[in-house]
């Protein structure tokens, strides 16, 4: 029996991430494969979101293959004898995802166990767990640092040529903590990975990428996660993480000559942007709040006057079930239009619905995602604001 291992390869989808690819290592070359041979049964963690307790729960399922095909050892295809396997299969917002969202933490982390079990008519003996895991967000580079007393993870993103200018992407709740947690889940989750994509960087000309992980959540106020409850948090004008955030952004600037900040971030993160505005208006060239979580009754006067000169682009859409726009966005982009902002653009939907063609119902209706997903439109260059700008367009005028 021939012997082997296996390699997995992650990439980024708009809704999360997903195992796309598999390469397989045998310990005996062989003539040729069919994909028709082969089966893959998926073995991980999952939240029972049926179940009113949402219990972590281990399940098994087949995984859909698309191809397979002899390759080197760095996955390209050949037509000569190999022990290299490369696998292709389907991703959907159903089915390859290898993290596990809980609901009782708010956070996802990888799967654990997660194996594949990978069978040829009997012919092979795969060891069940993977040996490597490559992912889309590899190009970013992983560093930990001390500032104000909290201690950070972050990843950050080079451009080939020399730029001056930063985008920094504030996650969203799901992707802090520091238990189990993988900094690069929070540009896999929301498929931050395009902010380093062709389009976005030639955009740019180039520009640098920042995304920091939040040790607990962007609305803590205390660093304790004392106004988490049942899966709510009791919002508040404050963060804990306010001072300190501000000084690991500025050490980045400093390291690496950056005259330009741009702020951006979803829901928790969106609260966060918003916050990084109240408090320092005069250091951003704009901020971008996606389904931002900051009360309105919680911004006071003041302090949209001290902001009503940022360039602001808020995204949102009207079905957020999670973030309710009318007690959130809607006000507060109404008082800020009240009182004369001079640079405010808002993209607004009714749904958040998949637009790559790819998905939709046995009626051929496209799926709709959640409506607090609305970052989706963001990564995808999709919003479009009322006077008809899109956010990177503004984003890259702005800088």
């Amino acid at each position: 029996m021939i012997k082997g291992t296996y390699d997995i390869y992650i990439q980024g989808y708009d809704y999360g991430c997903g195992v796309n690819k598999v390469l397989v290592t045998l310990d005996t070359p062989i003539h040729d494969i069919k994909k028709e041979t082969l089966k893959i049964i998926e073995t991980k963690q999952e939240t029972d979101m049926n179940d009113s307790l949402f219990p972590v729960k281990i399940v098994s399922n087949e995984r859909h293959i698309v191809d397979a095909y002899l390759c080197n050892n760095k996955g390209k295809k050949t037509n000569d004898d190999s022990k290299y396997i490369m696998i292709e299969l389907v991703c959907s917002p159903i089915e390859g995802n290898p993290l596990l969202f809980n609901m009782h933490t708010q956070y996802n982390t990888y799967s654990k166990p997660y194996t594949l079990d990978i069978d040829y008519n009997g012919e092979w003996n795969i060891d069940k767990n993977y040996i490597n895991k490559y992912t889309c967000a590899d190009a970013f580079i992983l560093e930990s640092n001390t500032y104000e007393g909290v201690t950070y993870q972050y990843l950050y993103y080079q451009p080939e040529h020399d730029s001056h200018s930063l985008v920094v992407w504030l996650h969203g709740m799901g992707e802090g903590g520091i238990v189990d947690t993988d900094p690069y889940v929070s540009v896999l989750t929301n498929k931050v990975t395009a902010l380093i994509g062709d389009e976005f960087q030639s955009m740019f000309k180039g520009v640098h990428v920042l995304v920091p992980q939040c040790p607990t959540y962007w609305m803590d106020d205390d660093g304790k996660s004392s106004n988490f409850h049942n899966i709510l948090i009791d919002a508040s004008r404050n963060s804990y993480y306010t001072a300190s955030l501000h000084a690991l952004i500025d050490d980045y600037k400093n390291k690496h000559h950056i005259d330009n900040v741009i702020i951006c971030g979803c829901s928790n993160g969106g609260y966060m942007t918003l916050l990084m505005g109240l408090e320092y208006p005069q250091e951003y060239k704009a901020i971008v709040p996606i389904c931002e979580a900051m009360p309105d009754k919680c911004i006071s006067d003041e302090d949209l006057l001290n902001i009503k000169d940022l360039p602001m682009y808020f995204v949102y859409s009207k079905d957020d079930n999670v973030v309710n726009p009318n007690l959130h966005e809607i006000p507060t982009i109404q008082r800020l239009r009240n009182i004369g902002a001079t640079d405010l653009h808002v993209s607004v939907s009714e749904h958040v619905i998949d637009t790559t063609g790819q998905y939709g119902d046995e009626n051929h209706q496209p799926l709709q995602y959640m409506g607090h997903w609305s970052w989706i439109y963001f990564d995808n260059n999709d919003c479009l604001s009322e006077d008809n700008i899109k956010a990177w367009e503004f984003m890259v005028t702005r800088m």
